[in-house]
């Protein structure tokens, strides 16, 4: 019986190993124009500020069209955009499309608000064109998306992607029952 607890062991923390990112995409259709985006994606960990939800035809999307559907947000009432991973080891890759005149600044922070990388874009306006930041193993807490003039309304975002770790402690509850099991498995034969 000893014998059948080393594997099962070896699988248990073996999940920690193998704990891979979760990735998400946020495409910007889901509310209607004017809504001020702050927490409805929590759910998919990510929490918003100054992000203001654009519809098409509502406005300006001549200049500033979506990269798709209809929806886009914008840097209202204050510039930056910030959108905040919820998750213990953050974001470890993070992309999605702009238009902006002035060009943007993307940075990515960590928990302590140190920068990790940036991403400087050209001016764009009349299409769209891909941001992406990377920190491998995660965390990248949160990122701002600056105008590079640092206007408000003056920058859309569209087709949010990002990909964060899992939370040690859900894995830490899956291996917790796997060696519950072994236990009680060992207890009852008598072991």
């Amino acid at each position: 019986m000893k014998k059948a607890l080393l594997p099962l062991l070896v699988f248990a923390f073996s999940a920690f190993a193998f704990a891979g990112s979760e990735s998400f995409s946020i495409n910007f259709e889901q509310y209607p124009e004017y809504t001020q985006i702050t927490n409805q994606y929590a759910a998919q960990f990510v929490t918003f500020s100054n992000s203001l939800q654009l519809v098409a035809p509502g406005y300006d999307y001549f200049d500033y069209p979506p990269h798709s559907g209809n929806g886009v947000i914008t840097n209202d009432p204050n510039d930056p955009i910030q959108v905040n991973f919820t998750t213990l080891s953050g974001a470890d890759k993070v992309s999605g499309w702009y238009t902006d005149p002035n060009g943007v600044t993307v940075n990515a922070y960590n928990s302590k608000g140190v920068l990790l990388s940036s991403f400087n874009g050209a001016g764009v306006i009349g299409s769209s064109l891909e941001f992406s930041l990377s920190e491998s193993g995660g965390g990248i807490a949160y990122i701002t998306i600056s105008d590079n003039g640092g206007n408000p309304d003056n920058e859309t975002v569209d087709d949010l992607s990002y990909n964060v770790i899992p939370e040690p402690s859900s894995l830490l509850i899956v291996c917790s029952g796997l060696l519950s099991g072994a236990g009680l498995l060992r207890l009852k034969t008598g072991v």
